[in-house]
């Protein structure tokens, strides 16, 4: 990068010093509902886990050199985003084989310095706020005080039902070679918000009962001050921008290329939209979408008002679903089930990406698939039955090493349609030192998402869609913490009243009482003493 116009430098210089050719980010918070949802935004491309995540490919004369850059690259975005990236170390770091594959157009036979080396890590525990959004809206070039962006704000952004961010950086070149290359970067944020509910949050900042007198009661039933049947909730809706995000739009970006475009994808025989601004901009249909064009550095507000509210646009379903959850309840050992279904017509090739912290020790020899077909007919199987290649085609697996590497599983499987597949997994559970237990052990140990990708029968490098679970959250053996205390409260004690006691012994001497009588009385203290009494004609 030579000019920084628009590009954070920031940024650049960080890519520079660790010669990163590609880099993504990805910030999730809260959880998705595809049921209710439907698919993810951009067949989930930019869509993360909950936690942060972060893979990069990394160009250096070996992988020793590559993973120092890594580790840099970690350190110097933890700085940057306020996160914990500067806790990735080997032990969370893989190198996947399937997917998070290049998308950058680097030749990789060309005239490179080096070669390109692959790293991801996860940190499902660490916490998405505001902290993470400020510097994700300064390395924008209007820094989030003008056009779409100037609409997010964290107090309204982090109380949403889902939030994600993303960052890609890729690097493009001519013919694939490295003489003319330019670097891109793409952000985006994705939100559910209901709007139910941040409008009572609006109207009751500080959770409260609803008073008595705002209670809409059944009025067919008896009713009174104390007791109520409510009503079913009102279809009737009408919000703004400002209702939603606390803000308007602050006109439009003066350095973008072309204005930015506000679309609306709603069903506008039920919905009404209307512009509060003084200057209402010209609308125009865009894909099936109704949009405007921010144009001036007016601001621009949008009213949304329906009497049904539950009408709304068919939601597109996902091409599968897929969840993972635990088993057991053993302080040594547990279990993995990854359940997936695919509701289509056609035969489905998907790659499952899964990986685990080192204390975790799975067992591929304790593989077990189910497979339920569309008439509910269930068939179990084990890595001794031949069958089972017909469903898993490709295993990828590297097992952890203690407080090394993770462990990283990679499986690339045939899903028929209609069909049903139950993957379980034994693990045993490592001890860990006193150290390594975090603040809060008793709470468990948080596992990164699973990632389920639909790849392209005809392209195996294209992923057409890919989600991620819920984190998982593991208990592992706990050791007393209060005991050391008590220990070491025991032991000082004891070694006062042994210290205290020998130190008698040897700086003392031992007398008779009688002795120790007649040598207080010849003490100066005590003559003089015995003069006063006897002046004063005491005894």
């Amino acid at each position: 990068i030579t000019y920084y116009d628009v590009f954070p430098k920031a940024l650049g210089s960080i890519l520079k010093s660790t010669n990163t050719r590609e880099l993504h980010l990805r910030f999730g918070h809260g959880w998705y509902d595809s049921d209710l949802n439907g698919k993810l935004v951009a067949n989930g491309n930019l869509s993360g886990g909950t936690g942060v995540e972060i893979w990069a490919f990394i160009e250096a004369n070996s992988e020793d050199e590559a993973f120092e850059y890594w580790v840099q690259l970690a350190n110097s975005l933890s700085g940057l985003f306020c996160a914990s990236f500067n806790s990735i170390d080997s032990a969370v770091t893989t190198k996947p084989e399937q997917l998070f594959q290049k998308e950058s157009n680097i030749d990789t036979n060309s005239n490179l310095l080096g070669q390109l080396y692959h790293f991801r890590s996860a940190l499902p525990r660490e916490p998405i706020c505001t902290e993470n959004l400020t510097p994700f809206l300064k390395l924008l070039p209007t820094k989030g005080k003008q056009g779409i962006s100037s609409l997010l704000s964290g107090n309204k952004m982090f109380n949403a039902e889902w939030t994600s961010m993303s960052i890609d950086i890729l690097t493009n070149c001519e013919d694939g070679g490295v003489d003319n290359c330019t670097q891109s970067l793409k952000q985006a944020i994705n939100l559910i918000l209901n709007v139910p509910k941040v409008k009572d949050k609006n109207k009751y900042p500080i959770p409260k009962p609803t008073p008595g007198a705002e209670l809409k009661c059944d009025p067919s039933r008896i009713h009174d001050l104390y007791n109520c049947f409510p009503l079913v909730e009102s279809p009737d809706l009408d919000f703004t921008f400002l209702d939603l995000f606390g803000k308007v739009i602050r006109g439009g970006s003066l350095v973008a290329s072309k204005p930015s475009t506000v679309c609306f994808d709603i069903d506008l025989n039920n919905w009404e939209i209307g512009h509060l601004s003084l200057q209402p901009p010209d609308q125009f249909y865009m894909d099936e979408k109704l949009c405007f064009s921010l144009l001036t550095s007016d601001e621009y507000n949008v009213s949304f008002k329906t009497h049904d509210s539950s009408k709304v646009n068919n939601i597109e379903q996902p091409p599968f679903q897929a969840s993972r959850s635990l088993s057991g309840y053993s302080q040594e050992s547990g279990g993995f089930r990854l359940d997936f279904f695919n509701p289509t017509e056609g035969d489905q090739v998907i790659v499952i990406f899964q990986a685990l912290p080192w204390f975790v020790k799975l067992y591929t020899h304790s593989l077990v698939l189910t497979v339920t077909n569309k008439s509910g007919e269930s068939v179990l199987l084990n890595v001794q039955n031949e069958e089972l290649s017909e469903y898993i085609k490709e295993i990828v697996y590297h097992p952890a090493v203690d407080r090394v590497t993770p462990t990283h599983l990679e499986l690339r499987i045939l899903a028929p349609a209609k069909t049903k597949l139950k993957f379980t997994f034994s693990f045993d559970k490592s001890m860990l030192l006193y150290s390594e237990y975090p603040p809060d052990a008793n709470h468990g140990f948080e596992l990164e998402p699973v990632v389920f990708a639909l790849i392209d029968k005809d392209h195996p490098d294209n992923v057409k869609y890919i989600m991620r679970t819920t984190t998982g959250l593991l208990t592992l053996p706990t050791p007393d913490f209060s005991m050391p205390y008590n220990v070491i409260i025991l032991t000082l004690t004891i070694m006062s009243l042994t210290f205290g006691s020998i130190f008698n012994l040897l700086v003392k001497k031992v007398v008779t009482e009688e002795e120790a009588e007649l040598a207080q009385s010849e003490r100066p203290v005590e003559k003089l003493k015995q003069k006063f009494r006897t002046l004063f004609g005491r005894t």
